[in-house]
């Protein structure tokens, strides 16, 4: 779609073009499945360098941000089973999505030691919110998700009453009349 000064103009999600050799994609976009496609609202740029031509989006105002692989996300937790845990992805860094989108923690991607004996419903529960890093886009705008890092993991819970959790240790959280367990993330206070 162009814009009235012969701008081509996109929205999240849409596909730009294909990722080749010459084409690689920059600020505002991420690659899925050998094509780049738009991470924000905004302008496409095609920037030339040497052999290289880099795919951006660009808006005057800040956009619409998306997940992409390495994106650190705060979610809620929808549902638990035996082997994973579907989420809904509601923020990118500091950036609330404007409409939330789904994702999964899987059993091995709970925590990076002792994955055999991870038990999902041991690590969370559903409405808790949880930090999360963005693995991969998966089937269908599934992103695959990851807390094996000490900073990742559930950061608010509340206990079947009601009650707030406070984390008790990496694997437990507590309220005034009970413990719990989770997979606790280590909240890293802000760096100054």
């Amino acid at each position: 779609m162009k814009n009235g000064n012969g701008h081509i103009l996109c929205v999240p999600g849409q596909r730009l073009c294909e990722a080749s050799s010459s084409h690689v994609g920059g600020e505002g976009t991420y690659t899925f499945n050998k094509y780049i496609y738009a991470s924000l609202i905004g302008r496409v740029v095609v920037e030339p360098q040497r052999d290289l031509h880099i795919v951006k989006v660009t808006s005057g105002q800040q956009g619409t941000v998306m997940p992409e692989a390495g994106s650190i996300v705060t979610c809620r937790v929808l549902s638990v089973n035996p082997s994973q845990a579907t989420v809904s992805i509601i923020c990118v860094g500091p950036n609330k999505l404007h409409t939330p989108v789904s994702g999964t923690v899987r059993k091995q991607n709970v925590r990076d030691h002792q994955i055999d004996t991870v038990e999902m419903y041991n690590c969370f529960r559903p409405d808790d919110i949880i930090l999360a890093v963005v693995m991969s886009l998966g089937d269908l705008r599934n992103y695959e998700l990851s807390t094996a890092r000490s900073e990742l993991g559930v950061v608010t819970a509340h206990c079947e009453e009601g009650h707030p959790l406070v984390p008790a240790s990496w694997t437990t959280m507590k309220c005034k009349c009970r413990m719990e367990k989770r997979k606790v993330a280590k909240v890293m206070p802000p760096k100054t």
